[in-house]
């Protein structure tokens, strides 16, 4: 049987005693029209201690802020009132809205998201949520409102946004290649992919909105194109789901940064203008890679 969200789903997961575990929790925000893309990630282990991450880039060589904390004890704090270093987080309905105030040295972000469709976890899916990635996950489209302030610039926003939650284990050195992709178009169109690749074999999982409600997705023929540090250029993707629908994905990439995991692994985040269905629209399209393999391939080009 499939497993069924609860509220306390978007709280801390602990695990037993003597077990490791860990939650993250990610909300985006991409403004194509102004070449700027935001993300809030954070995340917190079996013992409490915690961690955060807010960025914000563009085509610039160099994200425009990139601001992390890691290693803070939080103890018994939970989700519903969740604050560290600037970050304030609540979940005034869980599994539906979150409210984020942000305020750091460059950057300053107020927050209010509202999900579009009922929370998709993963383990809804055919085949399963990979363990070696969580115990499960959910991912939910829906819409934010607020502002965000970056140096001088003041911007308000009113659109389409992302979030997830993952809770379990992460073992990051299992996978050899992912594409993590969320997209969405202004008329409510939106897409998760969550493609990997684990011992040579290619595995599947997020969903698309059809009629409101999401699909589990249960293949992706992907086509991506990279730069020469293997920076995530374009994708098109032909993406099948249970009900035997076809959604056409393109992503083309404006603005790129990239997050170092662990000792040798490397996240490449793109903000794109992309379609879905020929809707044009904008994404967010993640690779993960071995360091030392980015690396290698990157010598070859010299």
């Amino acid at each position: 049987m499939p497993f069924t969200l609860q509220p306390h789903d978007d709280r801390r997961h602990r695990p037993a005693d003597g077990t490791k575990g860990r939650d993250s929790l990610y909300f985006n925000l991409i403004l194509p029209d102004l070449e700027l893309a935001v993300f809030v990630y954070t995340w917190v282990d079996q013992n409490g201690t915690a961690g955060r991450l807010v960025t914000a880039w563009g085509p610039e060589p160099e994200p425009l802020a990139f601001e992390v904390v890691h290693g803070v004890p939080m103890a018994a704090a939970d989700f519903d009132d969740w604050r560290l270093a600037g970050l304030e987080l609540r979940h005034p309905q869980p599994l539906r809205t979150a409210e984020i105030r942000y305020s750091g040295e460059h950057l300053q972000l107020a927050y209010d998201f509202e999900g579009s469709h009922e929370a998709f976890d993963y383990t809804r899916n055919p085949g399963g949520c990979p363990q070696w990635m969580a115990v499960n996950r959910l991912e939910q489209a829906g819409r934010a409102q607020g502002e965000l302030r970056l140096g001088d610039r003041v911007i308000a926003f009113d659109q389409p946004a992302h979030r997830d939650h993952s809770w379990g284990r992460r073992n990051w050195r299992m996978p050899q290649h992912w594409k993590w992709v969320v997209a969405q178009t202004p008329s409510g169109r939106a897409v998760n992919l969550f493609q990997w690749v684990v011992r040579g074999e290619t595995g599947t999982n997020g969903y698309v909105l059809r009629d409101g409600k999401p699909v589990a997705l249960v293949d992706a023929r992907c086509r991506a194109s990279y730069d020469a540090d293997m920076t995530s250029r374009s994708l098109h993707a032909s993406l099948t789901d249970a009900a035997g629908g076809v959604t056409e994905l393109v992503l083309h990439r404006y603005g790129t940064v990239s997050l170092p995991v662990g000792t040798d692994t490397v996240l490449h985040e793109a903000a794109c203008r992309g379609s879905i269905d020929a809707e044009p629209g904008w994404g967010q399209f993640e690779t993960q890679w071995p360091a030392s393999y980015v690396e290698y391939l990157r010598d070859t080009q010299r």
